[in-house]
């Protein structure tokens, strides 16, 4: 069996793809590289297949080039990795966002039939699975950052000591105006269940704002102690509390927002 090649598209095609896994590869590991040197890497990419392609060698062993020498070299003239562990990452990165994009394509291709052969149209697809593969890592990113993120606390008041479910907020910038204390946020509900409703002595008013609402004031107080169970457990003695008009948090996943400066 004999196939009919055409140089010129066949270097396009994967220069295309080749960009666009780099660039998907850049994105996910936050490289500092320029589009220029994705340009560059995609080039050399591209040639080096297309290359390959008119040497005449058994397929196994063009396979292997193509794997191990050509992959490389893009990653290296793209991305420039620093060291040795950084180029693995990014190389079983390359074969990760490869096989994603491939799958996408594989979805799209049985719906569109023989349109799909059309130049303008498969790189118009190929771009719209850039994207999408882009928006399911940044969803990704962001459910992994939220996991990462959260932790148990325990809270100490009087003869008090609760158990409650705590997010870091790296939003969360409120600090104390006089003792330039960070103020850690608890909602009424675990409120309630703290101080078992009994009347706190020493309550004051700190301005605040949100992207919700304008400039207001927030009660504040103090308690004995907070340990925070992460990764390794971490106590705060005297920690600032800031307690919320909102009964739950995002329907009762957690009870405290944490400043991230305590953390």
């Amino acid at each position: 069996m004999q196939y009919e090649i055409y140089l010129d598209v066949f270097f396009l095609v994967n220069f295309s793809m080749d960009y666009l896994i780099l660039l998907a590869v850049k994105r996910a590991l936050k490289c500092t590289a320029t589009h220029g040197y994705v340009l560059l890497g995609a080039f050399a990419g591209a040639f080096s297949v297309s290359v390959l392609m008119c040497i005449p060698m058994y397929p196994a062993v063009k396979i292997l080039i193509m794997h191990l020498l050509v992959n490389s070299c893009m990653l290296i003239v793209s991305l420039r990795p620093a060291c040795v562990s950084e180029f693995i990452r990014e190389w079983i990165l390359l074969y990760i966002v490869s096989f994603l994009m491939g799958g996408i394509m594989t979805w799209v291709r049985p719906y569109m039939g023989e349109f799909f052969r059309e130049g303008v149209l498969c790189f118009s697809i190929t771009v719209c699975s850039y994207y999408l593969l882009c928006r399911v890592m940044d969803f990704l990113e962001m459910m992994w950052k939220f996991q990462e993120s959260r932790c148990k606390v325990t809270l100490y008041f009087r003869e008090r000591v609760c158990t409650f479910r705590a997010v870091i907020d790296s939003g969360n910038s409120l600090c104390d105006t006089l003792s330039c204390k960070p103020v850690h946020i608890i909602d009424k509900k675990a409120m309630k269940e703290l101080t078992e409703q009994e009347k706190i002595q020493y309550i004051r008013y700190i301005p605040y704002c949100t992207i919700q609402e304008n400039e207001s004031v927030l009660p504040v107080f103090t308690i004995d102690k907070m340990c925070i169970h992460g990764k390794s457990e971490k106590i705060i003695e005297y920690p600032l509390f800031g307690i919320s008009a909102q009964e739950r948090f995002n329907d009762g996943n957690y009870d405290v927002i944490l400043h991230p400066e305590d953390c």
